[in-house]
């Protein structure tokens, strides 16, 4: 479109959440000359992550949400079934609910939209269909009920909390069975407009982002301190406002128990699942 112009415009592009390579990669697709790069910085300090592996990821939830009756927020889970899932339980229990994904006809997510914009109800629970230009400034917190793709998603979505400045909190509910259903979709994404070599950079670049993502559910480092650096930028290795800054690390040598447990695996000449 840009070539077929009798005279080339100045061109630009605006993102929320681009790591270096997304960048260069708009540079580069979009074939800016000479570009300005701004990046306004991705350090929310009012913003408090933390990570968390329940038993049960639901009665965690609800937990939560008792300890913070008064306060408006998002919950966001990987499909709709389980966006279904949280709101009808969590209506039962008597919090006040919506929800919002792309199976909802178009009057009803508006009407659901609306109804958590306006504080008719104070939770939302949806797919990352949600969000696009919301900007609710009195979000105090979002959940993950699943682990997103990738930290441009997470980063994203956690965002949407704190827009007041205020202080607000992010919490990654964090289950195996993430990672499973996020490889489903990635093997799923068959994107007709790109031919087989692609298509398996772009798998293998999303497989990657899927690990980071995975790592930042297990680090033992500064939260924030890893999410920054994933962005190119560069925090402190204590930020005092993460999970993982204010808990305390036991580290405990588990060289001979892993060299006997792998000794079994070996002498035993059977495949074993997880359980086993």
């Amino acid at each position: 479109f840009i070539n077929a112009l009798p005279k080339r415009p100045r061109v630009s592009a605006f993102t929320a959440t681009a790591t270096k390579e997304v960048k260069e990669d708009i540079i580069d697709i979009l074939m800016l000359r000479d570009p300005v790069v701004l990046t306004t910085g991705f350090d929310r300090k009012n913003l408090y992550f933390g990570v968390e592996t329940p038993k049960n990821k639901y009665e965690a939830v609800q937990n939560y949400l008792g300890q913070h009756q008064a306060e408006s927020g998002i919950i966001y889970c990987l499909t709709r079934k389980t966006v279904e899932e949280v709101a009808e339980k969590l209506i039962k229990d008597g919090f006040s609910v919506t929800r919002y994904h792309a199976g909802l006809s178009d009057q009803e997510r508006k009407k659901n939209q609306e109804d958590f914009i306006y504080d008719q109800c104070r939770i939302m629970v949806a797919t990352n269909a949600f969000g696009m230009g919301i900007d609710k400034s009195n979000v105090r917190f979002v959940l993950h009920y699943n682990m997103p793709k990738n930290m441009e998603s997470y980063y994203q979505e956690a965002g949407r909390a704190g827009r007041d400045g205020e202080r607000a909190e992010c919490i990654l509910f964090y289950g195996g069975q993430d990672v499973v259903t996020n490889q489903r979709f990635l093997e799923r994404n068959q994107n007709p407009e790109l031919d087989a070599l692609t298509l398996s950079l772009v798998r293998e670049r999303d497989q990657e982002r899927l690990r980071k993502m995975t790592y930042y559910c297990f680090t033992k480092e500064c939260l924030r301190d890893y999410m920054l650096r994933y962005f190119g930028e560069y925090g402190d290795n204590y930020c005092g406002n993460c999970s993982n800054c204010l808990r305390t690390f036991e580290t405990v040598d588990v060289t001979e128990i892993a060299k006997a447990m792998l000794q079994c695996v070996a002498e035993s000449r059977q495949r074993y699942g997880i359980n086993v």
